[in-house]
């Protein structure tokens, strides 16, 4: 262990690195690239070392504000580096990875020592890739949930609250901006702390943004919520549940996976932080979704509420269409503007028909409709402006402009149409290949970028009509996205004749 100085750098980057001079890591006998932990009076983090010759003289650290904000110092302070141990929670994840079952101990010391910074990116990609490939019992879920939400913010509203969640993985879904206006304007409690994109072009935090500000502290929420009875805000700021903000950062959003248990325990983890006690769960199923199939709906909806009866929260698992896109506007500031337009009594038919029947299922659950009726009074709101009315005031509050339009939305100033190759019918629209041509676009990181669908399965199409417009705000990744839709071929069409078959000449 050895004292060194704090230097300030000005170093940009999401890593933990720490810039030390050669000299002090030959004093030190500490490899280049090395983990280390960094220890303050308060804090300590563990950083990856770079080795420099003028950049930081002998005897002090480099470290940006970044670093120096999670010490709670500033530069020119005395700080302990020394040479970092592997925690022993690992052994856990690796007797998982030879499929051994985990205690709830075991997963108690793992999300603790995780939480607490003390594994490398690596070791945490072992720790999510041993559930994609192994997969965690109901009581392994159990368990991580119960620890993920123990090391994070809790928040108590001391009343009901509903909510809603999305499995997600379907372009397009954005029918929480409709379904929390739409709950709350009937006085339910419905304070949604929604994720950012992992496997979609677009998550509910994401689009929000479009409209009013999205990053509130727990203390915020439980002095807005109540009045408003509804918010929509990124979970990512409130310390829920640290430990998934980690696993999608660092593993999920890179490699593109969502392991079950981990999804399950992201779920419900931060319901139990937020005193959910009624919530709809929205099931996409169909080719390119995380549920390809029915049964793998089915499977899940039972595994989610029975996770539910051990948590203490009443669960009612929706399995809807997911074959496609939901609506048509694909990325968020097109899908902002397309939940305006459902709000204000335009927009596609399936955004509006899939908002009401959630919401009506909330409905249901706090006794407001009969079974069955819930959908017709979620209509009623919409129809009356009822949730045109508390959307505006749920933007108004969280900072942004109550009086927005769909035309105010600013997109892509850079658009390319992919024009039907022939006469046909719609017959497939892959949600694998919007989804990379958007990724191509720019989005989630760059709010203007989208897709515009025009024609969706089942519909007639014109040889030369516009099948989808694509946005960028960058010449750049609109033609690497037009590329890529030449390549994916997203759309397939067939004529009313799909195949002949033929007996051969008659002898």
């Amino acid at each position: 262990m050895r004292n060194l100085i704090t230097k300030k750098i000005d170093l940009n980057i999401e890593r933990n690195l720490v810039l030390i001079n050669s000299q002090t890591l030959d004093d030190l006998k500490i490899k280049v690239s090395a983990n280390v932990k960094v220890k303050s009076e308060t804090s300590e983090i563990m950083c990856e070392v770079i080795s420099t010759e003028d950049l930081v003289p002998p005897g002090k650290i480099g470290l940006n504000s970044e670093l120096l904000n999670k010490l709670k110092i500033e530069e020119e302070q005395k700080v302990n580096v020394f040479t970092r141990r592997r925690p022993a929670s690992l052994e856990h994840v690796k007797n998982k990875r030879e499929g051994n079952q985990w205690s709830e101990g075991n997963i108690r010391a793992i999300v603790q020592d995780i939480c607490g910074g003390q594994y490398t990116d690596l070791e945490i990609s072992m720790f999510t890739l041993a559930q994609y490939y192994h997969g965690l019992s109901m009581d392994e879920v159990q368990y991580l949930t119960s620890s993920m939400a123990e090391y994070g913010t809790t928040i108590d509203f001391e009343e009901p609250v509903y909510d809603k969640h999305s499995i997600g993985g379907v372009p397009g879904n954005k029918v929480s901006l409709i379904i929390v206006p739409t709950v709350a304007a009937a006085g339910l409690l419905i304070p949604k702390t929604s994720s950012r994109a992992i496997t979609s072009p677009s998550g509910t935090a994401d689009t929000f943004e479009v409209l009013c500000d999205v990053n509130f502290s727990a203390d915020e929420i439980l002095e807005i919520a109540p009045k408003t009875r509804g918010m929509l805000v990124w979970g990512g700021t409130l310390d829920l549940s640290p430990l998934d903000e980690i696993v999608i950062h660092k593993v999920e959003q890179p490699l593109g996976i969502d392991p079950h248990s981990q999804m399950l325990a992201s779920i419900f983890s931060k319901k139990v932080s937020t005193g959910v006690d009624y919530l709809v769960l929205d099931i996409p199923t169909g080719e390119g979704t995380k549920m390809p199939t029915k049964e793998d709906a089915i499977q899940y909806a039972h595994e989610s509420t029975e996770l539910g009866r051990r948590l203490g929260i009443q669960i009612e698992a929706a399995l809807s269409y997911g074959e496609q896109p939901l609506g048509k506007a694909i990325g968020p500031a097109l899908e902002a503007r397309e939940a305006l337009c459902v709000v204000h009594g335009e927009g596609p038919t399936s955004v509006l028909e899939k908002s009401n029947e959630l919401s009506g299922i909330l409905f249901e659950m706090a006794g407001l409709a009969q079974p069955g009726r819930g959908a017709a009074l979620a209509a009623d709101y919409i129809s009356k402006g009822k949730t045109r009315a508390k959307m505006e005031e749920i933007i108004g509050v969280q900072g942004g402009d109550a009086n927005v339009t769909p035309d105010d939305i600013v997109v892509g100033e850079f658009t390319a149409d992919i024009k039907a190759p022939k006469d046909g019918y719609i017959v497939k629209l892959s949600n694998s290949a919007i989804k990379k041509i958007a990724y191509a676009a720019g989005t989630p990181r760059h709010k203007e970028a989208g897709i515009m669908l025009h024609k969706k399965i089942g519909d007639f199409c014109k040889q030369d009509e516009d099948l989808m417009t694509i946005y960028s705000n960058s010449e750049g990744r609109l033609t690497e996205a037009l590329n890529l839709a030449m390549n994916l071929t997203p759309y397939i069409l067939e004529g009313m004749i799909i195949k002949r078959i033929s007996s051969g000449p008659k002898t």
